[in-house]
């Protein structure tokens, strides 16, 4: 066979490079790849101009029609998912978009406020003290000659506390009245003027114990009827001026001190209806009425304020000094909404009044409260509508939608 003939019937891609020489093509195959281990190191040649293998992720290009195949390829899938990216970022902008520009109009639930009675009570911690007390205490010396009472005893009005020597007092009073009289002779210089009122005022306290309501004849009398709480006197001894004798108190009625917050003045009235409860009988109940609010504060300052609260005790059941609890019952009638419309309720209160679709703001004052309901004394209306729920966001004027049921 020929070499023409040869060369006809070779069916083989062009390889990467082609020696013709002599009469005939001769092909040059491309030798196998040594591994870069085995391989001998070669100097630098210069860029060859022949044409070389492709290689592709997807195929083996060898020609440069195919290569500029591939390139198309490559072009075409760029710009499809460059168009790819603008269209999803098309999308979430328009997302975005739709999300930030929806509907925004706050929904809310609606309470039609009514007028109604409240009930409530209000109540403070106290002390008990005893209606009347008697404290015995003179400015002179005298002598006791007995003490017919003790701590505890009950005495009745009119009844003899102590007897004390009154020839002893009628000294005394002798001698005071001339201490007077010459202290008087001389008067007109500082030093005898200052004898004359220290004179006078001896005088005048034996005259008052002389005339006292509670002494006759030597013997101290019980002004009222009561008990005998404190007795600092024995029998034969001598009295000190200025200091307490005895004491006796009226326990008949107990008198409470409460002390109540001072945000609760205008709720407490005297006359009001009051149960008090003794710390030492839970469960028990002393019922009776304010008699007296106090204008001062409990301390300078403070936020209480003190309120008597007369509860009867004709058994005695109450002691002077005990710990108890004073509750007022109230009554009041007024605009009543739940409590939870209110926004701050304790103060600078205000509430939601929802017209035409709108919210509007109004300042309120609050009264009593009454389980979940509150009375409102000023800012709203019988029948006006109150935003019960959505309203801590709001804004004054703001349009709402309503929730149905």
């Amino acid at each position: 066979m020929n070499g023409d003939e040869n060369h006809g019937q070779v069916d083989v891609q062009r390889p990467s490079s082609v020696d013709v020489g002599g009469d005939m093509d001769t092909l040059v195959l491309p030798a196998r790849p040594t591994p870069a281990s085995t391989r001998p190191p070669t100097a630098p040649s210069a860029p060859s101009t022949s044409t070389s293998f492709v290689h592709s992720p997807l195929n083996v290009v060898s020609t440069p029609k195919q290569q500029r195949s591939f390139q198309r390829w490559v072009a075409t899938h760029r710009a499809i998912s460059a168009v790819l990216a603008v269209l999803i970022v098309l999308a979430v902008g328009a997302g975005a978009a739709a999300y930030h520009f929806r509907d925004r109009t706050p929904t809310v639930t609606l309470y039609t406020a009514h007028t109604q009675t409240l009930n409530a009570n209000i109540g403070a911690g106290g002390l008990t003290t005893p209606i009347q007390t008697l404290n015995i205490v003179y400015p002179v010396t005298a002598t006791v000659l007995n003490v017919p009472v003790q701590v505890g005893s009950s005495v009745k009005k009119g009844d003899t506390l102590l007897k004390l020597d009154s020839a002893d007092l009628q000294r005394q009073l002798t001698a005071a009245q001339g201490a007077y009289n010459a202290a008087q002779l001389n008067a007109g210089t500082p030093a005898g003027n200052a004898a004359v009122a220290a004179a006078l005022a001896q005088l005048q306290a034996i005259q008052s114990l002389l005339n006292s309501p509670t002494y006759h004849n030597g013997n101290i009398v019980a002004p009222f009827a009561g008990e005998v709480t404190v007795v600092n006197v024995a029998n034969g001894t001598t009295t000190v001026p200025n200091t307490t004798l005895l004491t006796m108190v009226d326990a008949s009625s107990i008198v409470v001190k409460a002390q109540f917050p001072l945000e609760q003045r205008p709720l407490i009235q005297v006359g009001q209806a009051a149960n008090v409860y003794p710390a030492s009988a839970p469960g028990q109940l002393f019922p009776g009425k304010v008699t007296a609010i106090n204008v001062l504060l409990t301390n300078t300052g403070s936020d209480t304020f003190e309120v008597d609260v007369t509860v009867p005790n004709p058994n005695l059941a109450l002691f002077v000094g005990e710990s108890v609890y004073a509750r007022i019952a109230l009554q009041q009638s007024a605009v009543a909404i739940p409590e939870l419309a209110v926004v701050n309720p304790d103060a600078d209160s205000v509430v939601f009044v929802y017209s035409d679709g709108r919210a509007h703001i109004r300042h309120v004052t609050v009264g009593l409260r009454d389980g979940d309901l509150i009375g409102i004394l000023s800012g709203i209306q019988d029948g006006d509508q109150v935003i019960l729920v959505g309203q801590y966001q709001l804004t004054d004027n703001e349009k709402v939608n309503v929730r149905n049921g």
